[in-house]
């Protein structure tokens, strides 16, 4: 396993730092803020993104910046100040920093679209501005932890090498020893555990990476349509459509995310059709349904179901005819 390090002391180690622990804090206020908004009436009902399709985007971030940021601080467990650092494992932490700060930015474009519209003006008052004024700091917070998280990322690239070790899930592996020596688990065992968990599962997730993220955008989903089903009494099709439309957007999510974060890396030989066609699908479906407001004038359970199934299935059938198109091309191309 080749791995190349970051020495104690090293100035680019010392900007990555910074960077991380800038974009994770600045997500972290973000992530707050927005739910306390969200929740405190008085604040929430005088927001001009109050409405879909803007507020699809703040209902996405509840799931994915906390994924996102929980998965980074874990990680950063196994940065030890005295030790020198591996390369890599700083590379994605900037990675993922910058997703971050991606998934902030464009909720907060969305907020500010939505205020440059004067949605619902007529109710702005001093609360509306200081949730502006909050806005307004983080998203200049936001430019400016991405300047720090792309600088120090073009910095660590230049020590890095091509096949550079460990990555996300040999990170996972590792950190579950550690684990497991902190609590002073018999030695033998866990580490007989976690040798199991890599061959078994992990060696899965490697090589059917789709598949996992698909199960795990299930498992996360099922939190939403628990809490609609036994708390605000979803009948069968509500509860259909709160268990999709967060599975469809966290599958995209995770597939993108996962191929830019690159925690499983890509093989070789002839590119499936399938991955690009479901992530098309699955994020056209919640796309289209964030504007069922303008696109139902009677948005009956019936009506918002089949909004999100048609619009997943019809982005799904133009994903496959281009994908179909572009392999006729690149065979044609080849022929010649």
């Amino acid at each position: 396993m080749e791995v190349t390090t970051l020495e104690v002391g090293d100035r680019v180690r010392v900007r990555a730092g910074i960077a991380i622990m800038v974009s994770l804090g600045v997500a972290i206020v973000f992530t707050l803020l927005t739910w306390w908004t969200k929740e405190v009436a008085a604040f929430d009902l005088r927001q001009p993104w109050q409405d879909d399709p803007f507020d699809v985007l703040v209902s996405l971030d509840f799931a994915i910046i906390p994924v996102l940021v929980v998965a980074g601080a874990i990680r950063t467990l196994l940065c030890r100040r005295d030790r020198p650092l591996p390369t890599r494992r700083v590379a994605d932490l900037l990675r993922l920093s910058l997703a971050v700060l991606l998934v902030l930015a464009a909720t907060q474009a969305g907020e500010w679209i939505a205020t440059a519209l004067g949605l619902h003006r007529l109710q702005w008052n001093m609360e509306t501005g200081w949730q502006l004024a909050a806005l307004a700091a983080l998203s200049a917070a936001t430019v400016a932890a991405g300047v720090l998280v792309v600088a120090a990322g073009r910095a660590v690239r230049t020590r890095a090498q091509m096949g550079d070790q460990p990555d996300w899930l040999a990170d996972a592996v590792e950190l579950g020893l550690r684990c497991a020596r902190f609590l002073r688990w018999h030695p033998r065992s866990a580490h007989a555990v976690m040798r199991w968990g890599d061959k078994a599962l992990l060696s899965r997730v490697r090589t059917h990476p789709v598949v996992a993220a698909g199960a795990l955008s299930c498992v996360l989903a099922i939190p939403f349509v628990v809490s609609k089903v036994f708390l605000e009494g979803y009948p069968p099709l509500l509860a259909l459509l709160a268990f999709a439309l967060p599975a469809a957007g966290l599958f995209a999510f995770i597939v993108v995310a996962g191929r830019f974060l690159r925690i499983v890396p890509p093989r070789a030989g002839l590119k499936s059709l399938w991955p690009p066609v479901l992530v098309v699908g699955c994020a056209t479906g919640p796309a289209l349904f964030a504007f069922h407001d303008s696109l139902l004038s009677h948005p009956s359970p019936l009506a918002v179901d089949g909004l999100l199934f048609g619009g997943g299935v019809a982005g799904a059938l133009i994903g496959l005819s281009l994908q179909l198109g572009l392999r006729h091309l690149r065979h044609r191309a080849l022929d010649s």
